[in-house]
This record gives structure tokens, C-alpha cells and sequence, in this order.
């Protein structure tokens, strides 16, 4: 029987059990052995909670370990890069949180270093690999609705910034409604158009704390179709995950792509036909995830969905050519360029 994969996890994200810990335990081929943070104690706290073994002490510890063969990443966004390249570069396969980095320059960095290293390096876009989202792109593919001719994707839910600690506030960590929340709805557009904008207009209110709490942008394809895709992280912004593809023939209306395990429909409408609604699967969009992660590196498969040059830069310079649009691009300037 082959040896499971041995996951080491960076830091003690509060996503980490969700998106890391219960789907090992549920497919069985996956071990986390291993785990550090910046505070020690922290750490071993997170270990106890989740029967981790191991507490190693700082994160360059935890990516030298040679009982790991792969890491995870869920460190805040400006974190991305230096921590993944240097997984990359002591051998180990990675699984990083979305949005991949803070700029399409530090993105094309990761990919260097994937290519270089020999490693799989996949974002973590949990969404794509479950079944409900499959039905929906499957109709598309298929020309169930014809020709796509116009989405309309949102991400709605408040987050506040308690005690002014809040990372998705903080724009040195690569904070804003649009990298933590608006960067689905761009992934579910992209994904379905399988090509990157040719036009790109945005608008955005921001925090007092400078990023952006509201975003709004279009994105122009050279198909002739048009995506609104919005998001909002302010005090007033209701829970609200949902997508709209309108083609040629039909339209479909998609509630909650983000988590379909948690209660998701996906209708297929079509005049003069009874409408078709998908049941979503109970199993985690994280399960099917790490389920695709590990078979990729078994067999050495192709590239995933979410994985390799093609969906991650598409993505990320998506992300770019927003904030430009929007006057923001200081938010995603780092040494990398942007």
C-alpha cells in the first residue's frame, strides 16, 4: 500500500480544518504530520486541538523537514509567494490559499520555481473541483445554453475589523473585498469564458484602513460577451454568493458556487422546456480538492483546473487590470512588480 501524503501546514489559519485537516481525514490518503507558526505557542495549541504529531519551530523549519512532501499555505496573501517558492525550492509540492499572490509579477514567480523544482504548485480555488460546479461548466461546454452572452457573479458577506487586526483590512497583507471575496466571482467567470478579458473597467469605495470594502467591475470578452462581477465586505453587505450565465439558448442560475456542499441549486432554464436543477453534492468542495491534489502527484497527472500557467496568470493579471482600473494598483505593488 502506498505511503500517504505528508502534508505539513503552515501557520494555524482558522481555514486550515475546513480546508486541510477534515478532508484528510475523510479520503484517507493524506497525513498531516506537522505543523508551525510565528508563535510557537500558538502552534502547539492548533497541534493539541487537531492531533497534530509535530510542532516544528518557524516555517523554514517545517518546509526543510525531509518527512514532508508537500505544504500548505494558508498564510496571509503577502505571504504567498516568499513561503511557496521556498517550499518549491526545498522540493516539496504545494497547496496555496487563494488569491495565488499579491501581483501577476509574484505569480509568475511561484510558477518558475514550480517549473524549475519539478513540483505541483495548484491555488486553492476549492470551488472548481466540485460536482456542482462541473454540471454547470458541462452545460456551458456542451452549448446547453448556446452561446454565452453575458454573467453576472457577486460575493457578498461583512467582515469586520475587530481591533483594527483584521488581515483582510490590512493592505500590507494584501487585504481588500476584492482578493479575499470578489476573486471568486472573477475565478467562476474566467473559468466559464476560458479566455481573459480583452476590456476591464472597475470602480471601488474603500475602508478607512485603505482597501477596498466595495468593488464593482465588467469584464469585456472577445466573443462579444460581457460579466458584471461585484463584491462587498462592508457593514452593510448581506450574505449573498451568487452567479448568473445568460446564453444564446438558456440561462443559468447558480446559488452559492462558492460552497455547494453547504446548500447550493444550479437551474438550467430554457424556453419551452421544464427547468433542470442540479442536486449538489454533500461531499466538501475541499474534499474533492485535496482528493485531486493527491492523485495529480500519484500519477503525475496533467495540470489541474487550477493549476499552471494558463488558469493561475490569466487569473491574477485579471486581478491586476482590476485594481488598475479602479485607481488601486498601489494596492498590489510589491518588490515583485506588479
Amino acid at each position: 500500500m502506498p505511503r500517504p501524503l505528508r502534508i505539513g501546514t503552515l501557520g494555524a489559519a482558522r481555514i486550515t480544518p475546513t480546508a486541510l485537516l477534515h478532508p484528510a481525514w475523510a479520503i484517507g490518503q493524506v497525513k498531516v504530520p506537522a505543523v508551525a507558526a510565528r508563535d510557537r505557542a500558538r502552534a502547539e495549541a492548533f497541534a493539541a486541538a487537531h492531533s497534530i504529531p509535530r510542532v516544528l519551530d518557524d516555517y523554514a523549519a517545517l518546509i526543510a523537514d525531509p518527512d514532508l512532501d508537500a505544504i500548505y499555505n494558508p498564510l496571509p496573501i503577502d505571504q504567498h509567494a516568499p513561503w511557496t517558492i521556498a517550499a518549491l525550492e526545498a522540493g516539496k509540492h504545494v497547496l496555496c490559499e487563494k488569491p495565488f499572490a499579491m501581483n501577476a509579477g509574484e505569480a509568475r514567480a511561484m510558477l518558475a520555481a514550480a517549473e524549475t523544482s519539478g513540483k505541483r504548485l495548484v491555488e486553492a480555488f476549492h470551488y472548481r473541483y466540485h460536482t456542482a460546479f462541473e454540471t454547470c461548466l458541462n452545460w456551458v461546454r456542451t452549448g446547453t445554453i448556446g452561446q454565452i452572452q453575458h454573467i453576472d457573479a457577486a460575493f457578498n458577506v461583512h467582515i469586520r475589523d475587530k481591533d483594527g487586526q483584521e488581515i483582510r483590512h490590512r493592505p500590507e497583507n494584501g487585504g481588500g473585498a476584492m482578493m479575499d471575496l470578489g476573486c471568486y466571482p472573477v475565478s467562476w467567470v474566467l473559468m466559464l469564458m476560458d479566455e481573459a478579458p480583452v476590456d476591464v473597467t472597475a470602480e471601488a469605495r474603500l475602508t478607512p484602513s485603505g482597501v477596498d470594502e466595495r468593488f464593482a467591475g465588467t469584464l469585456g470578452f472577445a466573443s462579444g460577451a460581457s460579466a458584471n462581477v461585484s463584491c462587498d465586505m462592508g457593514p452593510g453587505a448581506a450574505v449573498r454568493m451568487e452567479m448568473t450565465v445568460t446564453g444564446s439558448d438558456g440561462t443559468i442560475a447558480f446559488v452559492n458556487p462558492l460552497a455547494p456542499h453547504m446548500g447550493a441549486t444550479v437551474t438550467l432554464k430554457r424556453a419551452g422546456r421544464e427547468d433542470e436543477t442540479h442536486t449538489a453534492s454533500l461531499i466538501s468542495t475541499y474534499t474533492f480538492q485535496l482528493a485531486a491534489f493527491v492523485s495529480a502527484i500519484a500519477t503525475d497527472g496533467p495540470p489541474l483546473p487550477t493549476e499552471g500557467t494558463q488558469v493561475i496568470e490569466r487569473q491574477q493579471e485579471t486581478l491586476d487590470r482590476l485594481y488598475t482600473a479602479a485607481g488601486l494598483a498601489h494596492l498590489r505593488e510589491t518588490d515583485a512588480g506588479a
